[in-house]
């Protein structure tokens, strides 16, 4: 499956049962408690079993409205968006999708009922229930965007360790790092000037995220020039995934060779180092609290990487997580030999990975 593919596949599945499950406790809640107020006859004229069945129908609808929506949204254009615009168009279009929905429940409401009933569009859409509809869409389509949002600040699944606790206490986890740093980083800033220079990292890492999208990747930091990203150990091994992303990230950023040349007068080229290992895993911090990695591997790789320039290689792995791998024959690997990196007494085997030429 293609990582976009599978990306959206998420946002739909996720989408469905987060508003299906709160249709249904809106019902709950709402109807809790009614009839039992001292003095005040209520009359419900849906019954409990029908009022699920116009919650589910209601949540289908709107999860489909939201998850098209949603996929309309996301793309490249929007992604780069201020947060602000993008509040801004999605409650302009959320307010015309709760009229669609309010409308679609009322005519499915007089479906399901009793034709006896009374239940006419006017004293339904007279009713207090419509508002309290209205209300709970708003903050439940906030909740979602917010949930949306956090997710993409601290980066998929971490919203949900964090709030779980997973990492309040230090624990021993199995990675892959990749460090990748744009070469030439510093004439580049002599050349284009500072204002410039921003402007190319920051649309250098836009494509790098078009590309982790939807893959098994997650970006752990952004420093100055550099993109410090990682895998857990078995996903970033299979489909030797950990090495693809590199030559596809390098296949979009030569995709927009035109716009780069246009914009900067150059065409960015990236280094990398990866290697894999345990390590440790903690969240730190109380104000801008995070996960964060310690141990060997960290700076191992980041070592790693420093060697390309000494071995003209833009890509170098080590020889304990190259050994995990199984290389098709699109990728060429060359030894480049035993080296004792900084800050290390063991020999560190090194090898660099290209495409084959076709």
């Amino acid at each position: 499956m293609k990582p976009k593919t599978k990306d959206k596949l998420q946002l739909i599945g996720f989408s469905l049962v987060y508003w299906m499950i709160a249709s249904v406790l809106f019902h709950i809640l709402r109807r809790g408690g009614m009839g039992g107020e001292f003095g005040i006859e209520v009359v419900i004229p849906i019954s409990l079993w029908e009022g699920f069945r116009v919650s589910l129908f209601t949540g289908m609808v709107s999860r489909i409205c939201y998850g098209l929506i949603e996929l309309a949204f996301d793309n490249s254009w929007m992604r780069r968006r201020t947060i602000g615009t993008k509040l801004f168009v999605k409650t302009v279009v959320y307010t015309f999708l709760i009229v669609f929905v309010i409308t679609a429940a009322v005519n499915y409401v007089n479906f399901v009922i009793d034709p006896a009933e009374d239940m006419t569009r006017s004293r339904i859409l007279g009713s207090g229930a419509i508002w309290s509809i209205i209300t709970f869409f708003i903050v439940s389509s906030s909740l979602f965007s917010f949930l949306q949002l956090v997710n993409e600040k601290f980066g998929p699944g971490v919203l949900w360790k964090m709030l779980l606790g997973k990492y309040q206490k230090p624990r021993v986890e199995k990675k892959i790092f990749m460090f990748l740093d744009l070469k030439s980083s510093t004439s580049i800033a002599e050349e284009l000037g500072f204002e410039k220079y921003s402007s190319l990292i920051q649309q250098c890492f836009y494509d790098l995220n078009e590309v982790i999208s939807g893959r098994s990747a997650e970006i752990y930091q952004y420093v100055g020039d550099e993109a410090v990203l990682c895998w857990d150990y078995e996903k970033g091994v299979q489909g030797n995934e950990c090495i693809d992303l590199y030559f596809a990230f390098l296949g979009k950023v030569h995709s927009k060779r035109d716009f780069y040349m246009q914009e900067f007068g150059l065409i960015p080229e990236f280094k990398a180092g990866l290697h894999g290992g345990e390590l440790m895993v903690a969240e730190v911090g109380v104000v801008k609290k995070e996960i964060a990695y310690h141990g060997d591997v960290i700076n191992t790789t980041a070592r790693i990487q420093s060697m390309c320039n000494e071995l003209q290689a833009p890509l170098l792995i080590s020889g304990s997580l190259l050994s995990a791998l199984s290389l098709s024959s699109s990728f060429s690997q060359k030894f480049e030999g035993e080296f004792v990196l900084k800050g290390k007494e063991a020999k560190t085997y090194l090898h660099s990975v290209g495409l084959t030429q076709s």
